[in-house]
């Protein structure tokens, strides 16, 4: 997905965005602690102790920060997840009328 370079300098002037492989994740869960969540491989971002991921890709990480660090707002739900919630509430909309 292209991005504008405008976003892409707004997200790295605000967060730091990083990619863990899979030989480090492999590393960190054969040492974690128990309790400790797992790290999975991908795209990350990072300002101070908030941080997100993983991402499968570069543009979705850059796209996740902008909303939630630069706009400050909740990224829009993907249209196919939107049609599922929408499905559900109908459903317990009819299961309260029955």
């Amino acid at each position: 997905m292209w991005l504008p370079n405008a976003l892409i300098a707004e997200v790295e002037d605000t967060v730091k965005v990083f990619y863990v492989n899979y030989a480090t994740t492999r590393l960190w869960a054969e040492h974690r602690e128990k309790g400790e969540p797992l790290v999975f491989s991908g795209w990350y971002w990072a300002r101070g102790p908030v941080e997100a991921g993983p991402f499968k890709s570069r543009s979705a990480c850059y796209r996740d920060a902008w909303f939630r660090m630069v706009v400050k707002r909740t990224p829009p739900v993907l249209q196919q997840e939107a049609i599922k919630a929408e499905r559900k509430l109908k459903r317990e909309a009819l299961r309260l009328v029955a």
